[in-house]
């Protein structure tokens, strides 16, 4: 699934499905600054979201020729 990513100053503020939210969000953004000169740097990156799971935690089987008898 293709996510749009919402940067404010180089921190991850938000992400969206499309771009054109993206751009409404940072327009909300923008709004909440107060002071011209402390104005923030706002930047997005258009990217594949992709969920990595853990590796399985079951133990391997044991052999018959390491089990004790």
């Amino acid at each position: 699934m293709e996510r749009v990513y919402i940067f404010k100053d180089g921190v991850q503020q938000a992400s969206t499905a499309t771009k054109e939210s993206a751009v409404d969000l940072i327009r909300q953004y923008q709004k909440l600054e107060t002071h011209p000169i402390l104005r923030a740097e706002f930047s997005i990156i258009v990217g594949e979201e992709e969920f990595i799971p853990y590796p399985s935690q079951k133990k391997p089987p044991k052999r018959k020729s390491e089990m004790e008898r």
